[in-house]
């Protein structure tokens, strides 16, 4: 395989995972990526790094095995007023993270390195990774209080609260991977689309 073709996997990966926080619908997407070599990996990020910059997109690497790497993609600016929430502060505050002295754009590395080290001793995902990928409060603390049950909606994560709501985003989150992919697919680079978004 070529590197092209790794790039074309590595953007297709990403469009998927990615396409409502590429487009600024979402403060945070999780991309599990498969692989193929560690240098098409890197030149993959490199080649990117500048304009994920420039459309004020983040990324950090939460863990890594021999073949796969599970990347956070985050827009600080929203994540931040997300997190801010008091019901998502008091849900941080119950698993550890030092959120007494407030959330700020700058205390954002704090709070996803002690994301990073759940994600290392949980068996599986820790449960407040939802906030961080922009799920409702509620809906994180009905999942934990109900252990995954009962849930009145399954989408993109398991909805405990605004049905109605969450089914309409649910369907803009589609909308906007669906567009997304077939753009890739139609000849347009990840570049392309994140400077359009």
């Amino acid at each position: 395989m070529n590197k092209n073709n790794l790039y074309d996997n590595y953007e297709h990966q990403m469009a998927y995972h990615c396409a409502p926080t590429i487009k600024g619908i979402k403060c945070g997407s999780m991309v599990a990526f498969k692989i193929n070599s560690d240098d098409s990996f890197q030149d993959f990020m490199q080649k990117h790094h500048t304009c994920f910059k420039c459309h004020g997109i983040k990324y950090l690497m939460l863990s890594r095995q021999k073949r796969h790497a599970l990347m956070l993609f985050y827009r600080p600016k929203l994540l931040t007023r997300l997190l801010r929430r008091p019901l998502a502060i008091d849900i941080l505050k119950s698993f550890g993270y030092p959120v007494e002295k407030g959330i700020s754009e700058e205390s954002l590395p704090v709070l996803l390195d002690r994301l990073k080290k759940r994600i290392a001793e949980c068996d599986g995902f820790p449960h407040e990774i939802g906030i961080f990928l922009g799920y409702p409060p509620a809906d994180v603390q009905g999942f934990i209080k109900n252990k995954g049950q009962n849930y009145l909606y399954s989408g993109f994560w398991k909805v405990y609260s605004n049905e109605a709501a969450q089914k309409h985003l649910f369907e803009c989150y589609n909308n906007c991977i669906n567009n997304m992919c077939a753009r890739l697919k139609s000849g347009e680079s990840l570049q392309d689309l994140i400077s359009a978004a």
